[in-house]
């Protein structure tokens, strides 16, 4: 993003919620504070570019509303730095245009740009990549290409949260496929790893043939799943921050006279389990929705064979802040 100092800078606005119960009541919470951050975040934004052609230009306008929702909240842990870059276009999708070498050249040759500039001048500090969608396409190929050939940039990179895109891991193994020397965060492997998930109901999962996302190319491997929620296991509740922009429920707030602020949560609604079985590796998201009480009870699909893909990041959003602080915390101790 264009370097914007002050209010302006969408990464220092307002990040206070209304937390909505399921009797209806709500509750304010406050922005979480941003101060002296000893650590840096990277961040790469998915595909929101409806700009006409297969490459976007670097004129931010969808791309700093995405950030604010899915990135700025990192700031409570870290210094947030998010490069422009000419990403794969939405029309790109469907035109089937968005695999061609050439369009995806001119995608990840910006982001490669814009970590080299990073890492030579953030003064040696630790730091976490944060992507979604296109952007942990980019952050993939950065981590085979740059971190795991220089022991210098692994040493430095706390972890990696590579957010809805296929990672391949062997089926007898942790390593090897998509990555060489990278493990999957765990509680053992708490550090340097990477946190990879998709989301998609419990009661619609995956479909091998159709799917897009927690699936592998290969009967020789399998798709990783890694709990946000502290890395754990079994089914767990959620924290999750919205934009009233991505529930309709709420999304005029006209008629929502209880939300002024541009981040709802609505503890309880949203549970999320790690499955991996059958190559598959997904979070499968029970929604624990009461038809009997005010609160909305549901959140709208995108595209076949998608999932929740829109939501990937929205649904475990305050654990994946929560990770990342405890994996900054664990770093710097080391």
């Amino acid at each position: 993003m264009p370097d914007i100092q002050g209010e302006e800078n969408i990464c220092e606005s307002d990040l206070s919620s209304t937390i909505v119960f399921a009797d209806g009541t709500t509750q304010f919470e406050e922005s979480p504070i941003a101060i002296d951050q000893p650590i840096d975040c990277f961040y790469v934004y998915p595909t929101v570019s409806d700009d006409i052609g297969d490459n976007a230009d670097l004129v931010a306008d969808a791309e700093i509303g995405v950030t604010f929702i899915q990135a700025a909240r990192y700031r409570s842990v870290c210094r947030l730095f998010v490069p422009l870059y000419r990403q794969k276009t939405i029309s790109s999708i469907f035109t089937g245009r968005y695999n061609l070498p050439e369009l995806n050249e001119i995608a990840y040759g910006d982001v490669l740009d814009a970590f080299k500039h990073f890492v030579a001048n953030n003064d040696g500090r630790g730091f976490i990549l944060v992507g979604h969608s296109q952007g942990t396409e980019h952050l993939i190929h950065l981590i085979q290409d740059q971190v795991e050939n220089d022991a210098y940039l692994k040493q430095r990179m706390i972890a990696a949260h590579l957010i809805g895109f296929r990672v391949a891991v062997p089926n007898e193994a942790e390593t090897g496929e998509t990555f060489l020397s990278t493990l999957p965060c765990s509680p053992e492997n708490f550090t340097r790893c990477y946190v990879n998930y998709s989301s998609y109901r419990a009661s619609a999962p995956p479909n091998a043939i159709t799917a897009n996302f927690g699936i592998t190319d290969s009967l020789d491997t399998r798709s990783p799943c890694t709990h946000p929620v502290d890395l754990g296991s079994g089914l767990l509740e959620l924290d999750s921050y919205f934009s009233p922009s991505q529930l309709v429920a709420y999304n005029n707030l006209a008629d929502n006279e209880a939300i002024t602020t541009p981040f709802i949560k609505l503890p309880g609604l949203f549970s999320g389990e790690c499955i991996e079985e059958d190559g598959k590796g997904y979070l499968a998201i029970t929604v624990n929705a009461d038809p009997d009480d005010p609160r909305v009870d549901d959140v709208s699909d995108f595209l076949p064979g998608w999932g929740l893909h829109r939501f990937d990041v929205a649904l475990p959003h305050g654990d994946l802040i929560t990770l990342a602080d405890k994996q900054a915390a664990d770093w710097l101790n080391e």
